[in-house]
């Protein structure tokens, strides 16, 4: 998880400091490193923050924009992989054409990167970051379908001057974004665009009548707030440098096939998809409620780990002690069967009372339960 955020159109010359603010906002999703960008008339400089890592040699953030600057980018990060300093962000080609600012996992990085070795491309680090710009400059917006992953990004391209706005197919991370008077904002958070001072935070009224009166929630690129909107799942968004926006679906639920697949097709697709999601230079933990759904990934998992490796795997489980919500007997069960280490909590109405608050900021809006 990381977090992005930027500007985009007639920017004022505050723009380095407001970003700042919408950037520190979503510190918690990313407290292991921090960068800007700035663009003025295609040319594009970055800059360094607080809690940029050594070995990055960038400026600080200026408190005042230069002359012309149209697009701003600030970068939270998360190290997920490649955790050298090369992965730091917003990152940018070597050509200085391309830059992006990302949240996320491309899952099949590694086959990309060695199709697009095969194109011709170099690659300087082993983050997935960087994969996915050679992927863009390889195929424009053919990529998108290519991508096996959950991400959020923004990329600029500073030869067409545009800002492409990018959501997984089926919106797993954030995207939220503001566009009025030719000024486009975007965050991973909603909290973040009210961290901007000309952003008035009011309710979106049939939203929130909606909610309260028939306890529906829109699914719909409408928010709980007033003139945000949530880039759907699937879809994509071009800004340019004066702020006007054209959204495009880039991904459509393919039509079911004629013939179900059998159940040995739908374990190696089920394999193959946790296999992917162990590509970490981090510890990867697993939910385990004791269900059929995520008993048969932690199976999995300790499966493709080997027996040595599960017993560093971690399994993490709510259990109650009421026995009619509790399912810590097929917990337990998993647990034994796979080798994995079990951890396990007991939330308490005490504990909820005292986290609600900081639930509710960290939310925005209101969420259905899984």
């Amino acid at each position: 998880m990381c977090g992005i955020a930027g500007l985009v159109g007639r920017l004022e010359p505050d723009a380095p400091i407001v970003l700042a603010r919408m950037t520190t906002a979503l510190r918690h999703r990313g407290p292991d490193d921090e960068g800007y960008l700035l663009a003025a008339a295609g040319a594009v400089r970055r800059y360094r923050g607080h809690d940029t890592v050594p070995g990055v040699s960038d400026p600080p953030l200026p408190a005042s924009a230069p002359e012309g600057t149209r697009v701003a980018f600030g970068h939270r990060r998360l190290s997920i992989i490649d955790l050298s300093p090369g992965g730091h962000g917003p990152m940018g080609t070597r050509d200085g054409r391309l830059w992006i600012t990302y949240n996320g996992e491309i899952f099949n990085y590694v086959e990309l990167r060695e199709e697009l070795r095969g194109r011709g491309h170099a690659f300087q680090t082993t983050s997935d970051t960087e994969v996915l710009l050679a992927a863009y400059a390889e195929w424009g917006e053919d990529a998108l379908p290519r991508l096996n992953g959950m991400f959020a990004f923004a990329l600029y391209d500073a030869r067409e001057r545009s800002v492409l706005c990018v959501r997984d197919r089926f919106g797993v991370k954030p995207f939220h974004y503001r566009a009025e008077d030719g000024r486009f904002a975007f965050a991973s958070e909603i909290k973040a665009l009210f961290a901007h001072p000309r952003a008035a935070c009011r309710p979106d009224e049939a939203a929130v009548c909606g909610f309260l009166v028939a306890g529906a929630l829109d699914e719909s690129d409408r928010t709980f707030f007033e003139g945000v909107r949530s880039l759907p799942g699937g879809h994509c968004l071009r800004v340019d440098e004066e702020g006007r926006i054209a959204v495009r679906r880039w991904y459509e639920l393919p039509s079911p096939p004629a013939h179900p697949g059998t159940a040995e097709e739908f374990r190696g697709l089920l394999e193959d998809a946790v296999r992917v999601r162990l590509r970490s230079d981090v510890d990867v933990g697993t939910c385990l409620s004791g269900g059929l759904d995520s008993s048969s990934i932690v199976a999995l998992t300790a499966r493709l780990r080997g027996p040595e490796a599960a017993g560093a795997h971690r399994s993490f489980s709510v259990v109650y002690p009421e026995p009619a919500l509790d399912e810590g007997v097929h917990i337990a069960a998993v647990v034994a069967s796979t080798g994995v280490r079990g951890e396990r909590t007991t939330p308490t109405a005490a504990e909820l009372a005292r986290d609600l608050s900081a639930l509710v900021r960290s939310q925005d809006e209101p969420f259905p339960s899984a």
